[in-house]
Order: structure tokens, then C-alpha cells, then sequence
């Protein structure tokens, strides 16, 4: 008898910037939401199952469906640990995902970074991280 492996790629076909800043998750949602004229919404927060602990991380999102983009703002930093351990000093990534260009990307980093609350914003190549299974969803 034949065996046949299933092997199942993940898609990380998505954008990412890293923000940090020192303010509560709400009123830096407030602040890009009023930067990139935008409507990020809280949603059910994001878990991830990790050395049989859940953990819990605050989950904004926003469907641009004009432009075709999805926004999405996940804390980096939970109670019991971090979504992306090796990017400790980022606070907060967005998550953008359909039809994004460079330009955009350099766009929204730029906005972001001249809003007095975040301290840094920059873009994180996803292929880099050791923990990038935790951004699927």
C-alpha cells in the first residue's frame, strides 16, 4: 500500500510594522485610527496555546474593502508572555494583508512614526521570525 504525506504550507503573504510606544492598546487603536483615517474595531482577543497556557493578546481589525486591504492590530505582549518573543522591544504590530504595495507600507510607517505617543514604527520582514506561526490566523 501506498503512503501519501499531506504537507500543509502556511501563507504568510502579509505586511507587518512594529510599533512602539508606552500607551494602553485603546488609545493607540484612537490615535491610528485618526491617523490613517481608518476604523480599527476591538475584536475577541487572539490566543495562542503555548506550553499548555493560553495566552491572550488584544486584537483590533479593520476591512478596507474599497482598497481591498485588511488592518489588523495585535499586541505583542500578553500576561504570560510575548507573541513574537524575539521582537520584545515592539509593542504592537499591524498586520496588513490583500493588495498592499511598498509604497503604502513606506506610507503608514512614515504617518505613524510622526504621532507624539508611538516611539517607533517600522516594518519587520515576516520571513525573518522565528515565531511567525504565531501570526496566523
Amino acid at each position: 500500500m501506498t503512503k501519501h504525506t499531506f504537507k500543509l504550507e502556511e501563507d504568510y503573504d502579509f505586511e507587518m510594522i512594529g510599533v512602539s510606544c508606552h500607551t494602553k492598546n485603546y488609545k493607540l487603536c484612537w490615535t491610528i485610527n485618526n491617523a490613517l483615517n481608518i476604523n480599527l474595531i476591538r475584536l475577541n482577543d487572539f490566543d495562542i496555546l503555548k506550553k499548555k497556557e493560553t495566552l491572550s493578546f488584544s486584537f483590533y481589525e479593520y476591512i478596507d474593502n474599497q482598497n481591498n486591504i485588511e488592518y489588523y492590530l495585535i499586541a505583542n505582549k500578553s500576561e504570560l508572555g510575548y507573541l513574537i518573543p524575539e521582537k520584545q522591544v515592539v509593542d504592537y504590530f499591524i498586520i496588513l494583508k490583500g493588495h498592499t504595495e511598498p509604497k503604502l507600507i513606506t506610507e503608514i510607517t512614515t504617518i505613524l512614526n510622526r504621532q507624539e505617543i508611538i516611539l517607533m514604527a517600522h516594518q519587520i520582514d515576516v520571513a525573518t521570525l522565528k515565531s511567525k506561526k504565531n501570526l496566523l490566523f
